[in-house]
């Protein structure tokens, strides 16, 4: 089992590549990996109520399912704090399973072992 964190980068603003994350997260946590996403930029968006139930790219799941599969499943949702602040949202608009954190949490997550991917 591998120590996987998916960084996304987009959202709405390109949803191909959104879904394209969610989608290969979702795969390597069924595969039995743990999972991990780190939001940032436009990515941020996904960790926000709302946001991903706006993502419509045919799959067999929607994004907002995507989401919630990832998290109920085990998956930490980190969203930069800084994307976050750049983009005026509420504090209370984080959705269940998502964390606001500091940038230096991307580093002592691959520090701690996790193999950071891209998408």
């Amino acid at each position: 089992m591998a120590s996987l964190l998916y960084i996304l980068t987009k959202s709405t603003d390109e949803p191909d590549r959104a879904a394209t994350g969610l989608r290969t997260a979702l795969a390597a946590q069924r595969a039995g990996h743990d999972v991990a996403l780190w939001l940032s930029g436009e990515g941020v968006r996904l960790g926000v109520q709302g946001v991903a139930e706006t993502l419509r790219e045919p799959g067999e799941e929607t994004a907002t399912e995507m989401v919630a599969a990832l998290v109920a499943g085990g998956a930490a949702l980190l969203l930069e704090e800084q994307s976050f602040v750049n983009r005026e949202f509420a504090r209370d608009a984080v959705r269940e399973g998502a964390e606001i954190t500091g940038a230096a949490r991307l580093g002592d997550e691959v520090a701690g072992g996790r193999l950071a991917i891209t998408l």
